[in-house]
């Protein structure tokens, strides 16, 4: 039995995850290591400027909590102040467009940002090694330098869609991200190039030897406010000083016995919550994993959770989110029974969702954690002196006002983010999250229910083939079978059928399980490399 377990798709961040567990610290203390060090190798998808959400359960006193540090607008923004001038939303992920980029790339696109503020609280109440030894693997590996991979050199070689940046576009955004992140001509690096940022390696130390108070309300905060007082961003001193995590309880349902934790609006897991209760009028089981039967079934379960969604879900300081009414097993069995009728739900997405990172870890005590964080895809600012990407989360807010995700000040997005925990007899069997925007929740959903239902190992599950649905098209990974595709489409599905058999839109799941011998295992999504640490 292995004293502990990493997985998240950075297999160097994972490795310190490692190593931490190695010198005697909790999967809390790994869990925050790893988390600064997926900051340096992965910096657009996380960040110091980021925001997240994390699921903890200490096994000494049974405390099972959430730690959520989302993104806030700031102070400045009006609900519409964009609504005349955005040319509208992408077909995926439903980003804002505006042929400036203003919500995409620049200052104008930085929310108020809750990476720092909400792992200093997770070490708060749960890290035993000292803050300080836990950012300083990740500021020797910004100091000394990291091979860029290829995910992230994909990344920044593409354009995602239409309406949206290339990625030398994003690096260029400013000079401070391009003289950190291309070459002195201004090309890319090539994977394997070795990359060097001494600015966030000091940035680093600096909250490794005062906490977040120095981010916030300290010397880097007054460098942070100067620069975004001086670069028309919209967050003041003030929503820097003012910033908290919000703590909070798990929401809760169950599946197939087992109780399923994930996070509490404006995180969707009771939308996954939704999803599984849904599903358990079905015997899928019995079908053929990747059959037309099973593929109907999970994908029109997707898209009736998906429909309450983007009905309700937003920030519950801001709006009345009937989350009971998601969690309720009688509205799952009323979707179950419309199912059962042929009927499919009704589509209107209003909601965008984010690019992001994640891991898992398990340690030797029972302690567990699942933390999703993100910078959306990073608006390519980086302060001067400070070495870090902010984050881009504007483009994931409603430009029209009136509505559940409208901006306002102080207010948080919805995400898709969803770090989950299934539990038996109260301990947990299965760590899981993912990263990859909307299809997040596809992607966690996919990877319980082939572990619970089909019996996979944590490698199965994260690597079959995978579909995503919200209510209009049915997308497939190249390896689901043509005749299915075929028989899906007879049943009714648009079925938009990939030319890529890994198709990194699929998201990327992680997942720690509890196998039929007792024994804990890492599965890390070949999506994105992945990484599994183990220590023995």
């Amino acid at each position: 039995m292995p004293k502990g377990i990493v997985v998240c798709p950075q297999p160097r961040a994972a490795d310190v995850g490692a190593d931490i567990l190695r010198r005697g610290g909790s999967a809390f203390d790994a869990a925050i290591a790893t988390a600064f060090a997926q900051m340096v190798m992965d910096p657009f998808m996380c960040g110091l400027g980021g925001m997240g959400t994390l699921q903890y359960f200490r096994s000494g006193d049974g405390a099972h909590g959430m730690i959520d540090f989302y993104n806030r607008a700031g102070s400045k923004v009006t609900a519409d102040m964009w609504a005349d001038e955005v040319a509208g939303r992408s077909e995926i992920s439903a980003y804002s467009l505006f042929d400036d980029y203003r919500s995409e790339l620049g200052y104008t696109a930085i929310m108020t940002p809750g990476t720092v503020a909400g792992f200093f609280e997770a070490h708060q109440r749960l890290g035993t090694l000292p803050w300080a030894d836990l950012l300083q693997p990740a500021a020797d590996i910004a100091r000394e330098g990291w091979a860029l991979g290829a995910h992230v050199r994909d990344f920044w070689s593409r354009t995602p869609m239409p309406g949206v940046p290339d990625g030398i576009t994003r690096l260029k955004a400013s000079k401070a991200c391009a003289d950190i992140y291309l070459r002195p001509d201004g090309t890319l690096w090539n994977v394997g190039d070795i990359i060097r940022n001494p600015d966030m390696a000091d940035t680093l130390e600096a909250i490794g030897t005062d906490g977040a108070d120095i981010f916030y309300r300290g010397d880097i905060g007054k460098k942070i406010a100067e620069d975004f007082d001086a670069n028309g961003a919209y967050i003041t001193a003030e929503d820097l000083a003012g910033y908290t995590p919000r703590i909070g309880e798990p929401v809760k349902g169950t599946y197939r016995g087992l109780t399923v934790a994930s996070n509490p609006p404006p995180g969707s897991g009771a939308v996954l919550i939704q999803m599984l209760q849904i599903l358990e009028h079905f015997d899928l089981g019995a079908l053929p994993h990747g059959s037309a039967d099973h593929i109907d079934l999970v994908a029109r379960a997707m898209g009736f959770a998906h429909a309450d969604r983007n009905r309700w879900l937003a920030d519950p300081e801001f709006i009345d989110v009937p989350t009971e009414t998601l969690l309720d097993p009688a509205r799952a069995a009323g979707h179950a029974d419309r199912i059962k009728a042929g009927e499919r739900a009704p589509y209107e997405r209003d909601q965008p969702y984010n690019s992001t990172t994640h891991l898992s870890v398990y340690d030797e005590d029972g302690n567990a954690v699942s933390v999703t964080h993100t910078l959306g895809t990073g608006c390519g600012v980086v302060t001067p002196g400070l070495g870090f990407v902010w984050n881009n989360s504007m483009k994931l807010a409603d430009p029209w006002p009136g509505r559940p995700n409208s901006l306002a000040p102080g207010k948080a997005r919805s995400t898709g983010m969803v770090p989950t925990m299934l539990l038996k007899d109260g301990k947990p069997v299965i760590i899981v999250g993912a990263l990859g925007g909307s299809v997040i929740i596809s992607a966690v959903l996919q990877t319980i229910l082939n572990i619970v239902d089909f019996g996979m190992s944590p490698v199965e599950a994260v690597t079959v083939p995978r579909i995503h649905h919200e209510g209009a098209a049915l997308h497939a990974e190249a390896r689901i079978q043509s005749s299915v595709v075929d028989a899906l489409r007879s049943r009714g599905h648009d079925v938009a059928h990939s030319a890529i058999s890994f198709d990194p839109v699929m998201a990327r799941a992680h997942v720690i399980a509890l196998d039929e011998d007792g024994r804990w295992r890492g599965g890390a999504d070949p999506r994105s490399g992945g990484g599994v640490a183990e220590v023995w």
